[in-house]
């Protein structure tokens, strides 16, 4: 059975070294538009900051964003949108005040973050290097104080600054520190009210209960009258699973994580070798233009 919608992830599976989408893939995209197959991106990103990067490499497709817990069109229009409870996302907000994580929240009004968010960050480094004296963390500081200001988030000095009429779709919390984290990820793994995912080595997200990129993707599908046998869904972390699963087609980037290769239909390439535009090419029949 034909292909007749791909969802695709961004970082780590799309972008090529987490800043762009580069021109094979680019084309490969294109390539299955002209199919008239609808292409999606589907990603923990919040949905402004994907269109930065397609409208970069001049691309028009809907955008599952938040992990699942959006969905716009590519018009830009919203067409889905799943928020925690306004009591939830206090909850969450509060205990990772409370404890000293990093956190972007991703609304309805945009992106908010703690203002001693990257002071948080910072120390953290300090103890890190004050055992390990490795250049590397203060290497991941610098990346993620550009990826912030590139964010253009919101910064407030506690939660209870954010209006009260916000709708929270997903919170993002992030640690350099891997025992930190592990404490953040027990303490909201296993809730039934709510979801925790992991999409990198450093971070945890929490969103509605029933929020993920495999039920965003089964609506986008619903709502283009496509079977989920004709869908095609390429990712490479723990947040791409759902929709992985789900599809008629699940593939897994080469740099993919092990749990997430042993559950895809098939693995391609990784996102420094093109395995998006591979994958693509493959599962559509196509030649793959020569360079």
């Amino acid at each position: 059975m034909s292909i007749k919608l791909i969802a695709i992830d961004l970082d780590g599976t799309l972008l090529s070294g987490h800043t762009y989408i580069n021109d094979v893939n680019k084309a490969a995209i294109r390539a299955a538009q002209e199919e008239g197959v609808i292409v999606a991106i589907a990603t923990g990103r919040e949905h402004n900051n994907v269109r930065s990067f397609l409208e970069a490499a001049e691309l028009v497709t809907p955008v599952i964003s938040s992990n699942g817990s959006v969905i716009h069109n590519e018009h830009k229009e919203p067409m889905f949108s799943l928020p925690l409870q306004n009591h939830q996302a206090m909850e969450v907000l509060d205990w990772l005040e409370t404890n000293q994580y990093y956190y972007q929240a991703h609304t309805s009004k945009g992106i908010y973050t703690i203002s001693t968010g990257h002071q948080v960050l910072a120390v953290e480094v300090d103890r890190l290097l004050s055992t390990n004296p490795d250049p590397s963390y203060l290497q991941m500081l610098e990346a993620m104080q550009g990826m912030s200001a590139k964010l253009k988030m919101i910064r407030v000095n506690t939660y209870h600054e954010i209006p009260d009429n916000t709708e929270f779709y997903n919170i993002l919390a992030l640690s350099f520190e891997q025992e930190k984290l592990e404490v953040g990820r027990q303490h909201f793994a296993g809730r039934e009210d709510m979801t925790m995912v992991v999409s990198g080595h450093m971070n945890f997200e929490i969103e509605h209960k029933n929020a993920s990129k495999g039920t965003a993707l089964q609506h986008l599908a619903e709502h283009y009258g496509i079977p989920l046998e004709q869908t095609m869904a390429i990712g490479d972390n723990f947040n791409d699973v759902s929709m992985i699963q789900l599809a008629g087609l699940g593939v897994a980037m080469g740099n993919a994580e092990p749990e997430v290769k042993a559950i895809a239909d098939d693995v391609t390439l990784t996102n420094e070798q093109d395995g998006v535009a591979h994958a693509i090419y493959k599962a559509l029949g196509l030649n793959v233009p020569l360079v």
